[in-house]
């Protein structure tokens, strides 16, 4: 999807935070990531990918040892997460997954970016590269 549709410049990918309750250190991760984000957008998909890779060690110690590995400014990062920089970010993204019918993790809306949000199709759930391919063919032939 990346190389067909994102870098060709038919669509744009946004990533929105949606920590679930049930997953007590979801909160922090996305924190955590949103940190690193502040030292190179490349630093924020790092840390996610591999947040997400090691989503059952989450927690302060793991962020830091992946912090290092990355070779993020340390003091810096840890700083961001004490502060809970971005708390009110987090709960925008989670209050506009409500709004928009989404209460798990994978969703994706595939549509239309409006002023006050997107309006679309909601495909919930790890699914196959066809099921997004058709879905964006449908809505860039309407264009």
């Amino acid at each position: 999807m990346k190389r067909n549709y994102v870098e060709t410049g038919k669509v744009r990918y946004v990533s929105r935070d949606l920590p679930l309750p049930m997953h007590p250190n979801a909160m922090s991760a996305a924190q955590a990531a949103r940190c690193a984000g502040e030292q190179g957008t490349d630093k924020f998909w790092e840390m996610r990918h591999r947040l997400i890779v090691n989503a059952n060690q989450l927690g302060t110690d793991r962020y830091n040892s992946i912090a290092g590995e990355l070779k993020l400014d340390q003091p810096r990062f840890q700083k961001c997460l004490t502060d809970e920089r971005y708390k009110k970010e987090i709960a925008k993204d989670i209050s506009d997954a409500e709004a928009a019918g989404i209460t798990g993790t994978p969703s994706f809306v595939i549509g239309q970016t409006m002023s006050d949000g997107v309006t679309g199709v909601r495909i919930v759930g790890a699914q196959p590269y066809a099921a997004f391919d058709v879905k964006l063919k449908e809505l860039l032939s309407v264009r």
